[in-house]
């Protein structure tokens, strides 16, 4: 069976549990929510690990991770119908690091005991205190209404992935389209015609949407084209540097795919590593959007 056959295979079967748990209500979400999280971080400890020797952080960056994106959600308030917890973020964080302190300190020698804190530390900061900032995105009750915004960017960044992946592997190099790679010491796969056409197809999926629809309805501002054009530009450019951030991740280690969760496509961070990064830089842009209206 080819990798594409797997992947269209994987897609068909994942995308509509990942709907109905989206759609279901606040603890579906929060949970499908945590366990992207703890195996993202468990997939990026697991390969940190192959560059320092030191103890196994797998299971501490799982829990490390969920723990934050949990925080999230509760400093949010209203989910599981309990009220705002204040610091709960900050409190979480501080903790964590400290454990990795204490871990660091007393287990890696000291020829490497900084890079190696770095690249550990990096799990739960970047999946948890970072990517678990998605949840911001999300509400309570049950229906899709409560998830417009996340539900946006994720489709953008499927749409992005899938446009330049099939437009790189088959359109770039023939007839009028050159071949120009995007980033050969990253991924050496991706080319700047895919790259373009996944940006444009993703700018106006995410413009239609914006402007068209109740997408972002829960910022309570009203979006002009310009600013939907905007807001899909700032999508497609952080979904690919996400995207990227984590192949440089996997060249680092030496690692073809992060994890094996998803049959043909690989693991959390393979398939999620773009609204990782996406969902809270459209979360914290929107954000101050809000203050400057």
């Amino acid at each position: 069976m080819s990798n594409l056959t797997q992947r269209l295979i994987t897609a068909f079967i994942a995308i509509p549990i990942v709907f109905v748990l989206l759609w279901f209500n606040d603890f579906s979400r929060i949970g499908l929510m945590c366990f992207l999280s703890a195996v993202g971080a468990w997939e990026w400890a697991r390969m940190a690990s192959k560059m320092y020797a030191g103890p196994d952080m797998r299971y501490l960056s799982f829990a490390s991770s969920l723990a934050l994106t949990l925080a999230w959600a509760l400093s949010k308030g209203g989910y599981f119908g309990l009220p705002a917890v204040p610091y709960v973020v900050g409190m979480t964080f501080l903790a964590i690091f400290a454990i990795y302190i204490g871990v660091a300190y007393a287990k890696v020698e000291i020829d490497h005991l900084f890079p190696w804190l770095v690249m550990q530390l990096g799990a739960p900061l970047y999946v948890g205190l970072w990517g678990g900032m998605n949840v911001l995105m999300m509400g309570n009750g049950q229906g899709f209404e409560h998830c417009y915004p996340f539900i946006l960017v994720m489709t953008a960044v499927w749409l992005c992935d899938t446009v330049a992946y099939f437009f790189g592997k088959f359109a770039a190099g023939k007839g009028p389209f050159g071949r120009h790679l995007f980033a050969p010491s990253i991924s050496p796969k991706k080319t700047w015609e895919g790259s373009i056409a996944g940006s444009i197809a993703t700018i106006a999926w995410v413009a239609y949407w914006v402007k068209c629809s109740a997408a972002l309805s829960s910022f309570e501002m009203n979006f002009t084209w310009t600013s939907a054009i905007v807001i899909g530009l700032l999508i497609t450019v952080a979904g690919q540097v996400g995207d990227l951030l984590m192949s440089a991740l996997k060249r680092w280690s030496g690692t073809k795919d992060s994890g094996n969760l998803f049959v043909g496509h690989g693991g959390v961070l393979d398939r999620c590593d773009s609204f990782l990064l996406a969902a809270p830089a459209l979360y914290i842009f929107m954000d101050f959007l809000k203050t400057i209206v």
